[in-house]
């Protein structure tokens, strides 16, 4: 089960990621081939998802998977 601060911590990486980019949801779904209200839901903290969405995400934003396991304080 995920923590809810780990899923909004990659949902924020992810917004950001996708504006950095200047895309919108809708265009970040098509390019990872998932629906708009998945990424929306993610960028959210709201869904968890399996890892082959997220390699999906990162090959349509053209940057790389990097998971860094970081101590919680």
């Amino acid at each position: 089960m995920s923590s809810p601060a780990h899923l909004q911590h990659i949902g924020n990486s992810i917004r950001e990621m996708r504006q950095l980019r200047k895309l919108t949801q809708s265009q970040l779904a098509e390019a990872a081939a998932l629906r708009q209200a998945t990424i929306a839901d993610i960028e959210a903290g709201k869904q968890n998802f399996e890892i082959n969405s997220l390699v999906r995400i990162a090959s349509a934003l053209n940057c790389y998977l990097d998971i860094n396991l970081t101590p919680v304080e």
